[in-house]
């Protein structure tokens, strides 16, 4: 039996990341696998998403932070090294076959605090080659070479981690969800789901829903989620005078619901790596406005399930939402577009099976 431990920084948190844990620790567990989840999330504390009752959840506790004063604000500001200990500590108790390190700034500690681990440890970032600072970088370019494999969520990276590391594999996200004709969306609902937090450019949104708002008053977001920036975005929809057509949605598990509740999906990030929200949307056939960031959005959709707008401008990414708005056929035919290429290019099967048999790989080394 295949003994896999996937790491990340926290569990029970709702995000791109943990999602993606849990849904591959399912699919390896059913597979026969001896799978295990391990973070630093408080002791107790559950995943916001289902998981098989056969995955083991880990907690690794954060080595204390004794220093006062001024040392203290520095030990807080390394916290990234200390949740590198506390992983790498967990994965040498479990001594698993093959780790799965998730994220950037995860793997590089893990890696620093324990190199060893190196041989057997597969290395994805979850979001593009130059998404971190470049101290991070200057690391990931030392101890990526080490890797027992590097995962590419998408074709436009794999050269640049290729070159790091010969071991590399394009393996791209894929949706849970799926539709056989789109969503209907008759009211007109704009869905933004992720994390308050920059990378996801909601306060992006919120000055280009103030162009929508004036065009279509009987319009409303809805922004599911939540993070550390929640009470900052609430301020500042206040301050742009759009707060009454916002509505701020927790997390939930029945994420489905608000898909099909609404008639577009918007995603307004400043960086990605492969957004699974975006296959989600696109899977259901829910038309797409999304910032022409470095990688996912034009790989998702394409220019057939929805509308890419050039990065950063909040005119077009509204004017986008509003021409979509405003025409139902056009949203029905991106939607079905949308469906078909999920299909094709995204389906759960082949996903699971590169991801299956790559562990299966470096497990054998």
């Amino acid at each position: 039996m295949t003994r896999v431990l996937l790491l990340c920084e926290r569990l029970d948190v709702a995000g791109g990341v943990e999602r993606f844990c849990c849904t591959l620790a399912n699919h390896l567990a059913a597979q026969g696998m001896a799978v295990a989840i391990g973070s630093t999330a408080p002791a107790g504390a559950r995943p916001p998403y289902a998981l098989d009752a056969r995955v083991r959840v880990l907690h690794a506790p954060l080595p204390p932070t004794r220093a006062a004063g001024w040392l203290r604000r520095v030990a807080l500001a390394s916290r990234q090294w200390r949740v590198g200990r506390a992983l790498a500590a967990l994965a040498r108790t479990e001594g698993a076959e093959v780790l799965l390190l998730n994220g950037l700034t995860t793997a590089c500690a893990v890696l620093l605090a324990a190199p060893g681990l190196a041989r057997r440890a597969v290395c994805c970032d979850h979001n593009h080659f130059d998404a971190r600072s470049r101290p991070w970088r200057w690391l990931r370019a030392r101890l990526y070479p080490r890797v027992a494999a590097i995962v590419s969520l998408t074709e436009a990276d794999r050269a640049r981690f290729a070159a790091l590391n010969p071991r590399t594999e394009v393996i791209s996200n894929a949706s849970a969800l799926h539709a056989a004709t789109p969503v209907p969306g008759l009211d007109p609902v704009v869905l933004a789901v992720g994390r308050h937090v920059a990378q996801k450019g909601l306060d992006l949104l919120l000055q280009a829903w103030v162009r929508v708002q004036a065009a279509l008053p009987q319009a409303r977001l809805q922004v599911a989620g939540d993070g550390p920036q929640t009470a900052e975005l609430q301020a500042l929809a206040l301050r742009l005078g759009v707060a009454g057509s916002v509505q701020w949605l927790p997390p939930t598990p029945d994420i489905e619901a608000l898909y099909r509740g609404a008639a577009l999906f918007v995603l307004p990030s400043r960086y990605e790596g492969m957004p699974l929200a975006l296959l989600e949307a696109q899977a259901l056939g829910l038309p797409a406005v999304a910032f022409d960031c470095p990688t996912g959005p034009r790989e998702i959709v394409s220019d057939v399930g929805g509308i890419v707008a050039p990065a950063g401008d909040t005119a077009a990414l509204a004017d986008a939402m509003i021409a979509l708005l405003r025409d139902p056929e056009l949203r029905r035919r991106m939607g079905e577009a949308g469906i078909a290429r999920s299909r094709t290019h995204f389906a759960p099967a082949q996903h699971f099976a590169r991801w299956t048999a790559l562990l299966q790989r470096v497990a054998a080394i």
